[in-house]
């Protein structure tokens, strides 16, 4: 397992892989994370040796530039579709969130000039490709992954239904800010068998785990390919675990702080007592967690 992040600092935009809690200066590897690094392979199995730690003062920045398209899914886990009572899909749901809607994970969320809107939250394992994926079987998948993120689908509910009660899901989930992830972009982990909680103002809204869902990371990457090239650094959204605001008609209010965060399962002491307790997709200040500050 590693984990990268870009973080800005006073002298710019530094790449950095983590060591332990300690970031690591990647320039003497790559000059950015991009996705041209990632397809050219200069972040597969890094070697830390000879890495300097950032030593100065940073924030967080997205851990991915140039970003070229955002896929997503709706209604992919099982428990978050029993909720609803709604009929599971027969195959995946396709949309596409605006670039545009990208941002950090400790950048707040902005409302919009929509005086009713009604912010909710959707924490998601976000899927980034390493490779070129265009008609893709299921069982080749896996070789065009990079790496994982934790993402919010930020979305608007006053705008995702209308009166006739159709879905309009890119301009709910579009506006700029609706779309963090981060802090880390992380590689070698099993993206099947991680556990995923969303809290507002302190409080648990959301837990559930991967494994939950309808159409697994391998399938969801490989149906994508038939409909759309996927690209070296696309993001790919999986739907959301039970418990998200609309359910339960409880939205983010101006100054509410929105946490979301991603990590493997503890693994028994008694059945492999050398491991540590978890292996996390981390996000600073500590290793499991974004955090969000909803603003005007």
């Amino acid at each position: 397992m590693q984990q990268f992040a870009r973080v800005l600092t006073n002298k710019g935009v530094v790449p950095v892989i983590l060591k332990g809690e300690e970031p690591l200066d990647l320039r003497p590897v790559v000059s950015d994370i991009t996705a041209d690094a990632l397809a050219g392979g200069a972040l597969a199995n890094v070697d830390t040796a000879g890495l300097s730690p950032v030593t100065s003062e940073f924030t967080y920045l997205a851990p991915i530039d140039g970003i070229r398209q955002i896929a997503a899914t709706g209604f992919n886990y099982k428990k978050h579709i029993e909720e609803f009572h709604m009929k599971p899909p027969t195959e995946p749901e396709v949309f596409l969130k605006a670039i545009g809607s990208l941002t950090g994970p400790f950048d707040p969320i902005s409302r919009g000039p929509n005086k009713g809107v009604k912010l909710d939250w959707e924490t998601e394992l976000g899927v980034v490709i390493g490779y070129e994926a265009k008609d893709i079987a299921v069982a080749e998948a896996a070789s065009h992954i990079f790496g994982y993120v934790c993402l919010n689908d930020v979305s608007d509910r006053t705008t995702q239904v209308d009166a006739e009660g159709q879905q309009h899901l890119v301009r709910a989930k579009s506006r700029p800010t609706y779309c963090p992830i981060g802090a880390y972009l992380t590689t070698g982990v099993d993206g099947m068998n991680l556990d995923m909680w969303t809290k507002l103002n302190g409080h648990f809204e959301q837990q559930g785990n991967t494994s939950d869902m309808l159409f697994n990371v391998y399938e969801m990457v490989a149906y994508f390919s038939t409909h759309m090239v996927l690209l070296p650094g696309d993001l790919l959204a999986t739907g959301t675990p039970p418990g998200v605001g609309f359910g339960k008609n409880r939205f983010m209010a101006v100054g509410d702080v929105l946490e979301c965060g991603m990590s493997a399962p503890r693994r028994s002491a008694a059945r492999d007592p050398g491991m540590s307790p978890s292996a996390a997709i981390p996000s600073a200040p500590r290793p499991d967690h974004t955090r969000l500050l909803t603003c005007c």
